[in-house]
């Protein structure tokens, strides 16, 4: 009986399913779905386009037909890739791979490879991209009469021209204008010649070919259509960079068509961008709203299954819990009253370390707020100090005014150096400081160095002795501005404290591993030396470094080693001292610092070229003097400035005239230079933004962290530091717009 009741459920619950099979799963129906799907794809519905490719590969599956479903998870993986969901597209397209490769399909892989490149090339995925291109390079080499076949040698220049190869980039796109031409044209062709043109005329202008540049970029504009969106994006990059050959030329009459030529375009591309992007957002919300609501569905199905299944185990452990609860309470009960009076004396005693602690805090709260006052207010004047100095000393002075300006200068550069040393102090002390890890050029910061201490060698008749083990490599990843810190206070003391000494720097290799070398720094000197019994107190937080002078008295060596030792412990290193009464003194260190990795880029150094005629920088600065002295350095590389002494001054200008860059103080009254950001951005304008303070450069970018603006720069700075910054901010505008 149990059994025949078995087999009339299941024969109730199979017959229904098997017919809906039978009148629905046949391979011209599936054929049929995934060309529905195809169409709605064309059509931008990607959610109807999802359901419809979804539902052909649940039938296929159900056949076992492994080319529908390699052509069911294809469509899907196109789908997402419209949507831009790259992981969702990749991980359906490699399941399509694993089925054509069962059916060696190798059509179909190269369609796909091709689909895959092509969108992470645009999407900047170089390395993945390579790895795509690969494999289509292979699988275009049996469709050699195809468009197809060509399409990978195409993206192979343009992975050419990120790695600035471009002699290969050029063969390339050589190779695909000469297929296009030599074939059939189609669409296809169309599409990919006006790419290759464009790209070729790209890679012959990066080599300088200007001429022939212009001959490809002009066979573009001849075969685009305007009306076409691709054609669109393409003539605005095309005009973009004839704008830029005839500002090279000196056309500024051809120059100006092409600007207008390209902001035309690219307006226009950008209106028809704005709304693909817009309807994209709506579908695939509403796909992501479908797909949540069924993961919901089943997870609720599964919690209940779950529940179930566990239902009298979890009622047993609770039975349990309540018997350990009850005895537990007995035993609570017992204690109760001896905790209640001491808890009365534990709340006393809290109480009292709570107001020692907020008494303790508050204290600190006030030093760290007063060190970075009174940061800000030397900062400020030894801006123009020293920046006034730095003019002044490029006028060719007379000998006895360069004389006395360099020991001016030097003197504010020293008396920066004691802040920058208070404050790391009060950081060290605060537990704010930590190590970075940047691009490190120990030769040029050596080189710096030796140029901050160069005056005061000169005035006590010393010489500096330098020499850096040919081994370490030229750019390593450390700290840069601990390392030259360090070294500045190394010499700086060395040199002060001595007469007619010859100090001696050291940089040597020790050891090194695949990721790192280790080095060590060593700085000597043959001068009084520091007593045996004195030696113990540089190392001393908040002590004074000793030396004996000429009088058997000491001189005191101020804050420069107390500094080195607290910056060595931040980088994990620490200090030694060998001296020997009347014959001189040698402080060594060792540090360990990371090798850079093969492809990345160095910096440009010495004897940079700046270009920034017809630049435009609005300079905002309630410092009439900071502020002239920030235009003068400008005027020296013929930028055009503006002046303004607030930020609603600032705010009425921007509104008038327009500039390519603006240079904003932070600390100034009623509107400062954050919240006169903040009302700039509010009115949609996106001129780049560089902030300058007289603050700590780690204090500024913590109060910055949320701010849109494109750089940050303590005064006083260097004028070279300024112009790399502008140079940076400039060139990352226009590579963004392009």
């Amino acid at each position: 009986m149990n059994a025949l009741r078995a087999f009339l459920l299941f024969f109730v619950f199979t017959n229904p399913l098997f017919g809906q099979i039978g009148r629905t799963v046949d391979k011209d129906s599936i054929i049929q779905l995934q060309t529905t799907a195809k169409e709605l794809l064309k059509l931008r519905k990607f959610s109807q386009a999802l359901a419809h490719s979804q539902r052909a590969l649940k039938y296929a599956d159900l056949l076992e037909n492994d080319s529908l479903v390699a052509e069911s998870y294809r469509t899907i993986g196109s789908v997402y890739l419209q949507m831009r969901s790259q992981n969702q597209a990749i991980q359906n397209y490699e399941k399509a791979i694993s089925y054509y490769n069962l059916k060696k399909n190798e059509r179909r892989l190269l369609t796909i490879y091709n689909n895959i490149t092509k969108y992470l090339l645009k999407n900047k995925f170089y390395a993945k991209a390579d790895e795509y291109l690969q494999k289509s390079l292979v699988c275009s080499k049996k469709f050699t009469n195809e468009i197809a076949s060509i399409v990978p040698k195409h993206y192979m220049g343009k992975l050419y021209l990120v790695k600035k190869e471009y002699a290969k980039a050029q063969d390339c796109f050589d190779k695909v204008i000469d297929f296009c031409t030599n074939n059939p044209k189609d669409k296809a062709d169309n599409e990919l010649l006006e790419q290759a043109y464009y790209y070729k005329g790209k890679t012959l202008r990066l080599l300088g070919n200007m001429d022939e540049a212009k001959q490809y970029y002009q066979n573009v504009i001849s075969i685009c259509n305007p009306i076409h969106k691709t054609h669109l994006e393409l003539l605005s990059l095309v005009y973009q960079d004839l704008a830029t050959i005839y500002r090279a030329e000196g056309n500024i009459d051809a120059e100006s068509r092409a600007l207008e030529k390209y902001a035309e375009y690219y307006e226009t591309f950008s209106e028809q961008q704005k709304e693909e992007t817009l309807s994209e957002i709506v579908l695939k919300y509403g796909i992501d709203e479908y797909e949540n609501r069924l993961e919901v569905i089943e997870d609720d199905r599964e919690s209940k299954e779950l529940y179930i299944r566990n239902y009298k185990r979890l009622t047993t452990i609770l039975v349990i819990i309540l018997i350990v609860l009850g005895i537990l309470t007995g035993i609570f009960y017992l204690n109760q009253r001896a905790k209640i009076r001491t808890n009365a004396l534990l709340s006393k005693q809290n109480q009292e370390l709570f107001e020692a602690k907020k008494q303790i805090e508050n204290v600190s709260k006030i030093r760290s707020n007063f060190f970075s006052l009174i940061s800000h207010e030397l900062r400020t004047p030894l801006y123009a100090i020293i920046g006034m100095t730095n003019l002044l000393l490029l006028e060719k002075p007379e000998k006895y005014q360069e004389r006395y300006l360099k020991s001016l200068k030097f003197s504010g550069e020293h008396l920066l150096a004691i802040i920058n040393n208070i404050l790391q102090m009060n950081k060290i002390e605060a537990s704010k400081m930590k190590a970075v890890k940047e691009n490190v050029d120990l030769r040029k910061s050596v080189k710096n160095v030796v140029n901050s201490v160069d005056f005061l060698v000169k005035e006590n008749r010393n010489s500096i002795d330098i020499k850096i083990d040919e081994r370490i490599p030229a750019q390593l990843l450390g700290d840069s501005l601990k390392i030259s810190q360090i070294l500045f206070n190394l010499l700086d003391n060395a040199v002060r404290y001595n007469m007619e000494s010859a100090v001696r720097l050291r940089i040597y290799q020790v050891s090194e591993t695949l990721e790192t070398v280790t080095l060590k720094f060593s700085v000597k000197d043959n001068g009084l030396g520091i007593p045996q019994q004195k030696k113990h107190i540089v190392f001393e937080n908040l002590e004074k470094g000793i030396v004996l002078g000429e009088d058997n008295g000491y001189l005191e060596l101020g804050l420069g080693l107390t500094t080195v030792n607290n910056l060595l412990k931040v980088l994990k290193s620490k200090l030694h001292l060998r001296s020997v009464l009347g014959k001189g003194s040698e402080f060594y260190f060792e540090l360990e610092l990371g090798k850079i990795k093969s492809g990345v880029e160095e910096d440009e150094f010495e004897n940079k070229n700046y270009h920034f005629d017809n630049l435009e920088i609005l300079i905002v600065d309630d410092n009439a003097v900071n502020g002239l002295l920030t235009q003068k350095i400008l005027e020296r590389q013929n930028v055009k400035t503006k002046v303004v002494n607030s930020g609603f001054s600032a705010l009425e200008i921007i509104e008038k005239q327009s500039f390519d860059l603006i240079l904003m103080d932070m600390f100034m009254p009623k509107l400062n230079g954050l919240e006169t950001i903040q009302k700039i951005r509010e009115s949609d304008n996106d001129i780049p933004i560089i902030l300058l303070t007289a603050m700590e450069i780690s204090d500024a970018y913590a109060k910055v962290v949320d701010t849109k603006i494109s750089g940050v720069i303590s005064k006083p700075f260097e004028p070279e530091m300024l112009y790399d910054k502008i140079d940076y901010v400039i060139h990352q505008q226009a590579n963004d717009e392009e």
